[in-house]
């Protein structure tokens, strides 16, 4: 996950972090300097989670997308 998460930092990507109790965040994040927490700018507010409160991440594709 942490990969996942550095590409999504250095190529400016939104992420979607799920947490146990299912609750969401998305939007755009910054690794901490001692790796164990991420940075998150939501809807919201910003805030910093540790990384092991995160279930799973995914990388959210903005943009449109033609059906034929």
């Amino acid at each position: 996950m942490i990969k996942d998460l550095l590409i999504a930092e250095k190529k400016g990507y939104s992420v979607c972090l799920v947490f146990e109790d299912n609750s969401k965040y998305i939007g755009k994040i910054e690794m901490s300097a001692d790796r164990e927490r991420v940075k998150i700018k939501h809807q919201k507010a910003t805030e910093w989670i540790p990384l092991h409160d995160i279930v799973s991440c995914s990388t959210v594709i903005n943009g449109s997308f033609k059906i034929n």
